[in-house]
């Protein structure tokens, strides 16, 4: 495992239980959605697994070693675990978008040809080269998200944890950014989202980790975690719209059941085009 949660808590100044006795494994390439409610603690554990909280309780680790939240632990660990803030303004501060993804690979002591280079590529994973000498403060607010993005990974983390990042953005917005987390995926970065959108979450995840009040109620593939009874009740939350659909069509015998539920609308258009031609067919 890249990065763990072993038994984590952690306490407001003011007292608040944020969470309590939660563990999380994340893998390579693994795309981990943590859903919950507001206020359920998922903006705090990608605090924790990033070093921006001490946990009160059990340990984080990063490689199989505990992390130290000394200057060089902190160092170690962002420079392998990004997170990606829900607001992008408050992670962009420089005049240009070349400028503000130069700024972490920089930081780094990385020379200027090689940070170059990562900014670069970041900017063409992110598709937002011809932004490049764009002034942050012209830009969309699905642009700023993508430049906020590309400003973690001219980092090359090994970890992208992502808080709630597709908020604020329109339907096409969010379809292109889930599928740029996929890709990212394929190519060996493990990618932690959380969100209460339902439907993102069911696209996108290998694994669910459902949290309410501090800890993990569920977790586990999305099928498993969504086809639950108790999900709404223990979630607070509702069930994605495709598998809803999806699971009700599979029930009717209208769609075949043996590959599991389809993860998306273009799935899910594909199988029942596939049964339809199947039902004329043995006619």
């Amino acid at each position: 495992m890249i990065l763990e949660a072993l038994a984590i808590g952690y306490r407001y100044e003011d007292g608040t239980q944020a969470l309590d006795n939660v563990s999380l494994t994340i893998a390579p390439s693994q795309k981990l959605v943590v859903v919950g409610a507001n206020g359920a603690g998922k903006s705090s554990l990608l605090a924790l697994l990033n070093g921006s909280f001490k946990p009160s309780a059990g340990e984080v680790r990063l490689n199989g070693k505990p992390v130290g939240y000394d200057r060089k632990g902190l160092t170690l660990l962002r420079s392998n675990v990004g997170l990606v803030l829900q607001d992008p303004d408050d992670q962009l501060f420089a005049a240009s978008v070349f400028e503000d993804v130069s700024f972490g690979p920089l930081n780094l002591g990385l020379s200027v040809e090689e940070a170059r280079k990562r900014v670069m590529h970041a900017l063409e994973v992110m598709e937002i080269s011809d932004l490049s000498h764009r002034p942050t403060h012209l830009l969309s607010f699905g642009q700023r998200k993508r430049v906020a993005i590309a400003g973690i990974l001219a980092m090359s983390p090994s970890v992208l944890l992502l808080d709630e990042p597709t908020a604020g953005l329109d339907p096409k917005g969010v379809e292109d950014l889930t599928k740029t987390l996929d890709d990212l995926a394929k190519h060996d970065v493990a990618v932690v989202v959380a969100t209460h959108d339902m439907d993102v979450a069911y696209t996108l995840a290998d694994r669910v980790a459902v949290f309410s009040r501090g800890k993990v109620v569920m977790q586990g593939v999305p099928e498993e975690v969504f086809g639950d009874a108790r999900f709404c009740e223990r979630s607070g939350l509702r069930l994605p719209i495709v598998y809803q659909i999806s699971a009700g069509l599979r029930d009717l015998g209208l769609i075949a059941g043996a590959e599991g539920c389809p993860r998306s609308v273009d799935e899910l258009l594909t199988r029942v085009s596939a049964a339809r031609s199947a039902r004329i067919e043995s006619r």
